[in-house]
């Protein structure tokens, strides 16, 4: 897929191990177009967990994602009297997020601040409005990116779409993470000019690319398809699926190779049209 950039911090030895890797099948799906994607082998999948491994010291990591509904929560609301950042802010009690990730986001310092969280916390800022954000206390980054894995179709069209995403390890128990963000294409529950099944296996060839051996993986985001769409069946049969919202069918989710979730919950929009979704997982 065309729209590659990618950052390693070589200072970070760790960040030298072998990928994950890509098995395929053989078959190529959107044949002749510029996001055609090779089918994974039977098999192939991202649900081995490393905190399954022997002698494993399980790490927890409190996730975030949220579609903050930017031309009109910041655009035409003025931000609604920090909303969104307050409801952040509220759900980071008792135990604070590790890991953030927004979708529709056009100014991340400005949610960090309305969260009174922007000194504790990297941010990162992606193509096509997307943003990471990091707990900068607890996690060191390792290497980040971002990568187009499918298009809007033409009858709803505003551009590709792309993951983005970081890899961490914990200062504490070295435990490594790969956190990928991802706002799907229009229009709903269609995977776009490329299709549902193209789309799918775009981000799980980046995956594959981006995690070493021993990482927890984390997807999150705005997928723009529902649990019956061709991109999340395609996703769920290839990692767990671990929580999903209810916005417009449920197209806000996080997937992991990590099936241990210890809780989630459903925080409410905080102004935007989506919900903001909290996962902690053990890795």
């Amino acid at each position: 897929p065309c729209g590659a950039q990618e950052h390693t911090h070589p200072e970070n030895s760790i960040g030298l191990l072998l990928s994950v890797g890509y098995e395929t099948s053989g078959r190529v799906v959107s044949q002749g177009m510029w996001c055609s994607a090779p089918e994974p082998a039977q098999g192939w999948a991202l649900n081995g967990c490393p905190m399954d491994a022997a002698g494993a010291v399980a790490t927890e990591v409190k996730i975030l994602t949220y579609n903050l509904f930017w031309w009109n929560l910041f655009g035409i609301r003025r931000g609604n009297g920090g909303s969104a950042g307050r409801l952040i802010a509220e759900a980071s009690a008792p135990a604070k997020f590790d890991v953030l990730g927004f979708q529709e986001c056009e100014g991340i310092a400005k949610v960090m601040e309305d969260g009174g969280l922007i000194g504790e916390y990297g941010a990162l800022v992606g193509p096509h409005a997307m943003c990471v954000a990091f707990r900068k206390t607890s996690w060191t980054l390792l290497s980040d990116g971002a990568q187009d894995v499918g298009e809007d179709r033409n009858d709803q069209w505003y551009g590709t779409r792309a993951v983005m995403w970081i890899r961490l390890q914990n200062k504490v128990t070295n435990s490594t993470l790969l956190f990928v963000n991802h706002h799907g294409p229009l229009p709903v529950g269609t995977g776009g000019r490329c299709g549902g099944e193209a789309t799918a296996y775009n981000v799980l060839k980046i995956i594959a690319s981006e995690a070493r051996t021993g990482d927890a993986v984390v997807l999150v985001g705005d997928f723009n398809a529902g649990p019956e769409s061709q991109t999340l069946q395609h996703l769920n049969s290839r990692m767990n699926r671990v929580y999903s919202g209810s916005s417009f069918g449920g197209v806000d989710n996080v997937l992991s190779n990590c099936a241990s979730v210890v809780g989630s919950r459903n925080l409410g929009s905080g102004g935007s049209d989506h919900d903001a979704l909290e996962v902690t997982l053990r890795i």
